[in-house]
């Protein structure tokens, strides 16, 4: 081989080295997960975070990012299964009522979502990071009049961005030592909508529920989906009337 054209062959190879040298740190750089315990958020839906509550949903990420970690399991069908048994173990000791279908929904997230996080990116560590408020929500309960007697209205509110729901609301008037009054109702709410709803049949007067005497309870159960037919996400709220202040309290939602 000439000598002029060696050298051409070793230049080359050495710019080719260079090259490689300089691009494979640059690679490692673009990494989410490039820094010791960098942090990688994951957001499930407000009903999902509600449903199960944020801290089994975080067991369930702990528990698939330690059996990827240490190479002791990788197929998406088992880390699925691992990753739902935690977190239901958890929402059960949390007091969760977890119905057949919450289980389901779970398992399409972490398959779909969250599985393929961690296989891509397996030195992350994963957080949950999800609104408490559900996309349809119980913004208020009051009393309006209707001519000498009140009325107990709920305002329902779309408060979500991811579009139109499909909403069905059961209403229980209950006054203690009287018979629950049971009504409810149909109706789609586009993001950003609201509507009141009521039972015309539970009317009664302030004197009935004034200070030091029967106790006015509304209990609201809504169950809404983002098509008609689809698998509903339901869950219960439940107001009691003060009388002092002329307003319903609030109770945790179950």
């Amino acid at each position: 081989m000439k000598p002029g054209r060696m050298l051409c062959v070793v230049s080359s190879l050495f710019l080719l080295a260079t090259i490689q040298a300089c691009s494979q740190p640059q690679q490692a750089s673009h990494s989410p997960c490039a820094a010791l315990h960098a942090t990688m958020q994951m957001k499930p839906s407000a009903d999902l975070s509600l449903m199960f509550g944020n801290d089994a949903i975080q067991t369930a990420l702990d528990t698939m990012t330690r059996h990827v970690g240490q190479n002791e399991i990788t197929s998406t069908t088992e880390l699925t299964r691992l990753g739902t048994d935690a977190a239901v173990r958890t929402a059960d000791a949390n007091g969760k009522h977890l119905k057949p279908q919450d289980k389901a929904v779970l398992e399409a997230y972490l398959r779909e979502d969250v599985v393929p996080a961690i296989q891509q990116s397996p030195t992350c560590v994963f957080k949950v990071s999800a609104s408490s408020k559900p996309d349809v929500s119980i913004e208020d309960v009051y009393l309006e009049h209707i001519g000498d007697r009140q009325i107990a209205k709920v305002k329902i509110a779309n408060t979500g961005q991811g579009g139109a729901r499909f909403i069905h609301v059961v209403l229980r008037n209950i006054i203690n030592g009287m018979n629950p009054l049971n009504g409810q109702t149909e109706m789609v709410l586009g993001p950003g909508q609201w509507r009141n709803v009521s039972n015309p049949q539970a009317t009664f007067t302030l004197s009935d529920i004034g200070p030091g005497k029967k106790t006015l309870t509304v209990v609201v159960q809504l169950s809404y989906a983002k098509e008609a037919g689809s698998q509903p996400f339901v869950y219960q709220e439940e107001w009691t009337y003060d009388p002092l202040s002329q307003t319903f309290k609030q109770s945790p939602i179950k």
